[in-house]
C-alpha cells in the first residue's frame, strides 16, 4: 500500500490502493488479464476517478481507454500520457498501473491549475490506458498501442484468441467495452509514459529518475511440435511420437545454443501448452513460446535461424513434425531527442539528476515511437529489480519523484507544445 502523501498527487494514494486490490490474492500478487472481468472493474474505477475530475471517457475500437481533458478547445494538438492497467498472472501492483494513475493524478493537478488561472494551455491532454500491453492473455503484447499506431491491423487484433478460444472482440464486449473510435482524440503531438524500471540500474546509480534513450529489440518465436496421442502404458516405445519430448529437446537446445553462441542476449522459454494434457496419454501437441532480446537485430536474426534449425532437429529425433506458430521481431526504439530534452529539463527543474539509460523491456511508448509519434519514457526505481512478481515494489519517495517530473513535463507540453521544447 502507498502510504498517504501530501499534494501534489491528487487522490493518487486512494485510487492506487483501490485498483491494486482488483484481482489481488493474498500472497499471489495481482491477476488482471486484459479484457477480463477484473480488467473491466479496474477500467470502471479509473473512469469514475477521471470523470469525477472533469474528464470525458471514450474507448476506441480495440478498447484503448482515453480520459480526455479538452482544455484548449477544438482543433488543437493533443498530448497523451499513460500506460496500462492489465497485469501478468500473479503479477505486481506497480507495473503499468502506476503509469496510468500517475498520469491521471498529474492531469487532475493541471486541471486545477488551469481552472484557477495559473497557466493557459495551448494543448489538450488525454490519459491513456492501453489494451493488452502485457500480452499474457492475448498475443502479441502492446496490442492496443500497436493498433493505434498503425502497426497492427484492427481486425487482426480483435481476432486474437486466448487459451479458451475467446477472441479479444468477444472479451471486450463481455466487459462492456464497445468503442467506435469516432470520439477518440487524433494522433497526438507527443506521448509521455512513466514506468517502474523493472531492473536495478537506477538503484545501483543512486538515482530516482531514469530517462530512456532507447529499447532493445525482441524476437518472439512460438513453435508447435505435433506427434501422435497414444496410451502411455501399452504403446511400444518405438511407436511413440512424443511431442513433449520434442519440446524438451527443443528447449534444451535453445538454452545451450544461445548461452554458447550469443551469451549477451536475454533468452527465455516461458510458456508451454500441451495437448491433450492427460497423465495417461502421450502428448500429441506441444506449443512453446520462446523469446530473445538484444540490441543488434542482425544478431537476433542469426540466433533465430540457429534455434529454428535446432527445433527442426528435435522434431526429426522424436518422429514429430514442427509448425511455426509465430515469429515476430519488435524493432528497437530510439526515443525522440526533443522529448528527452523536455523531460530532462523537467527532472532538473525538480532537482533530480536523471540517468540516461536503455530499456530491455518493451512498453507502449515503443509502439508509438516506432510509428513516428515523439515519445518520452521515464523510469523510477524497482526495489531489487523485481518485476512480474508479487514482491514488485517502488518506494513512496520514488513514486513522488516520478509524479513530480511527469507533471512538470506535461505542464510544459500542454502549455508550450512539443515544438517549443
Amino acid at each position: 500500500m502507498l502510504s498517504a502523501m501530501a499534494k501534489p498527487g491528487r487522490d493518487l494514494t486512494a485510487v492506487f490502493d483501490q485498483i491494486s486490490a482488483i484481482g489481488s490474492q493474498p500472497g499471489a500478487g495481482v491477476t488482471r488479464l486484459a479484457a477480463s472481468a477484473e480488467d473491466g472493474a479496474a477500467r470502471d474505477a479509473f473512469a469514475r476517478w477521471m470523470e469525477g475530475g472533469g474528464a470525458r471517457i471514450v474507448h476506441d475500437e480495440v478498447g484503448n481507454q482515453f480520459a480526455c481533458f479538452e482544455w484548449a478547445g477544438k482543433n488543437v494538438p493533443w498530448i497523451f500520457a499513460g500506460s496500462h492497467l492489465d497485469t501478468q498472472p500473479r503479477g505486481g501492483r506497480f507495473d503499468g498501473t502506476l503509469g496510468v494513475l500517475a498520469a491521471g493524478s498529474a492531469a487532475l493537478d493541471l486541471h486545477e491549475e488551469i481552472r484557477t488561472g495559473q497557466f493557459k494551455p495551448s494543448r489538450n491532454l488525454a490519459v491513456l490506458n492501453w489494451t493488452n500491453e502485457e500480452g499474457a492473455r492475448f498475443q502479441p503484447s502492446l496490442t492496443g498501442s500497436s493498433v493505434f499506431s498503425g502497426a497492427l491491423p484492427l481486425h487482426e487484433a480483435l481476432g486474437l484468441q486466448d487459451g479458451s478460444s475467446i477472441s479479444l472482440r468477444e472479451a471486450l464486449a463481455a466487459i462492456g467495452v464497445d468503442g467506435d473510435g469516432s470520439a477518440v482524440p487524433p494522433r497526438p503531438e507527443a506521448y509521455v509514459e512513466l514506468h517502474v524500471e523493472q531492473g536495478r540500474k537506477l538503484i545501483e546509480a543512486g538515482r530516482q529518475i531514469g530517462i530512456v534513450e532507447g529499447t532493445w529489440a525482441a524476437r518472439k518465436i512460438a513453435v508447435r511440435w505435433i506427434g501422435r496421442a497414444a496410451h502411455t502404458g501399452p504403446t511400444p516405445m518405438s511407436d511413440r511420437r512424443d511431442a513433449l519430448l520434442a519440446a524438451a529437446q527443443g528447449i534444451t537446445a535453445f538454452e545451450t545454443l544461445i548461452a554458447a553462441r550469443h551469451p549477451q542476449l536475454h533468452r527465455s522459454a516461458a510458456r508451454i501448452v500441451i495437448e491433450p494434457n492427460s497423465p495417461n496419454v502421450v502428448v500429441e501437441r506441444a506449443t512453446v513460446w520462446f523469446e530473445l532480446r538484444g540490441l543488434d537485430v542482425e544478431e537476433l536474426n542469426a540466433a533465430g535461424r540457429a534455434v529454428l534449425a535446432a527445433f527442426e532437429l528435435a522434431a526429426a529425433n522424436t518422429g514429430t513434425r514442427i509448425e511455426l506458430v509465430a515469429d515476430t521481431l519488435r524493432a528497437p526504439a530510439n526515443m525522440d531527442p526533443r522529448m528527452m530534452k523536455i523531460v530532462d529539463g523537467a527532472a532538473r527543474g525538480c532537482d533530480f539528476i536523471p540517468l540516461i539509460m536503455r530499456s530491455v523491456a518493451g512498453h507502449d511508448a515503443v509502439a508509438l515511437q516506432n510509428s513516428g509519434i515523439p515519445c518520452a519514457l521515464l523510469f523510477v526505481p524497482s526495489a531489487d529489480g523485481v518485476a512480474h512478481h508479487p514482491d514488485e515494489f517502488t518506494k513512496q519517495e520514488d513514486v513522488a519523484a516520478g509524479l513530480m517530473v511527469l507533471r512538470a513535463a506535461l505542464r510544459d507540453l500542454v502549455q508550450r507544445g512539443y515544438h517549443a521544447g
